[in-house]
């Protein structure tokens, strides 16, 4: 794992991918609220102030498929770019998920980490150097997430100084919004698609995970965990420790380094050098994250679980917006029937 672009502790490719379905879970939440919210009916506003025609908006929600008719008819009209700049807001922060995915893919991919290999399909060559992989799928995202800002801010723009009732102004967010949803629709499949077609390079991940000092935060916590140290000093134990095994060329803290910082500090535990080499080792670090929603393989496992059922639950409730959609179709079929 990474913090700062360094090496921090140990974790695991799975628990990565985890952790970006977590947001994108989110994602389908923000978008079933704005649903909810804006499903109301404006039919019979006219201009913003209804019209004398006897107009039955109850029955014209369930020919539309709406919840029912607004509460206020001047609402809908003035605030018309209202829903366009929900949508915007939220496929604006699922496109920053899905560019923080794009990223982290095309750092792991390069020669300097070289722990994902991305499909050819997702790549282009250089129009000069031939042993070029450009990651383009993954850089396209992420421009597309900078067009979606940029439809966010006009859209909340469009939206400032209107008088009541209805302004042209409104009319172009009709156009930003479809423009943005057909930017950045591709995004979630292609994403998607580079996920299960990448190659992981489990030995270079393996490698990794013993350099760099990442098992540094695991022998700290042991030390307060089995000794009762304070965990301030504790670090500092461990920071006097890096920094002696680092002058030695060492990529791990070692034993001599070890025994070192605790005579200075005046600590004297009983450790092994096989406890050393022991706590500092991936597989000793992963079973020591225990907590829900650490690395572990165990629970990692019940993520999978409960991300699966939270998936099925959304997909049900937007299966049953569909299926309330298409009811109003069949009924509005039906009444063209009758009145023919």
């Amino acid at each position: 794992g990474y913090t700062h672009h360094q090496h921090a502790v140990a974790t695991t490719f799975g628990h990565l991918l985890l952790s970006f379905s977590e947001p994108l879970q989110r994602d389908v939440q923000r978008f079933l609220r704005w649903f909810n919210l804006f499903n109301k009916n404006p039919l019979g506003a006219a201009a913003g102030y209804g019209t004398s025609f006897k107009l039955d908006r109850q029955l014209t929600s369930k020919l539309l498929g709406f919840d029912g008719p607004s509460e206020n008819v001047t609402d809908p009209i003035t605030q018309r770019w209202e829903p366009e700049v929900e949508l915007a807001y939220d496929v604006a922060v699922m496109m920053d998920h899905l560019s923080t995915m794009a990223q982290t893919f095309i750092l792991l991919s390069t020669h300097e980490f070289n722990m994902i290999r991305l499909n050819d399909r997702h790549c282009t060559g250089s129009s000069m150097m031939p042993q070029k992989r450009n990651p383009c799928s993954l850089e396209a995202i992420k421009a597309k997430t900078s067009f979606a800002h940029g439809m966010v801010v006009s859209l909340l723009s469009a939206g400032k100084s209107l008088f009541m009732g209805y302004n042209r102004d409104t009319q172009w967010t009709k156009y930003w919004i479809m423009d943005l949803v057909e930017e950045s629709k591709p995004a979630l499949s292609v994403m998607a698609e580079v996920i299960r077609l990448l190659q992981v390079n489990k030995a270079q991940m393996f490698e990794q995970a013993h350099t760099e000092f990442v098992g540094a935060t695991s022998l700290m916590e042991w030390m307060v965990r089995s000794w009762g140290l304070p965990l301030r000093k504790a670090k500092m134990v461990l920071e006097k420790a890096v920094k002696y095994s680092e002058r030695k060329g060492e990529r791990e803290v070692s034993y001599q380094s070890f025994k070192q910082a605790l005579r200075e500090m005046k600590i004297d535990i009983p450790v092994t050098e096989q406890d050393v080499e022991r706590l500092q080792r991936p597989e000793a670090i992963l079973s020591q994250a225990w907590s829900i929603g650490t690395p572990s393989e165990k629970r990692v496992r019940e993520g999978i679980a409960s991300l699966r059922e939270r998936v099925r639950a959304d997909r049900d409730k937007w299966i049953q917006k569909r299926r309330e959609i298409e009811k109003a179709k069949r009924l509005v079929s039906k009444m063209e029937r009758d009145l023919g």
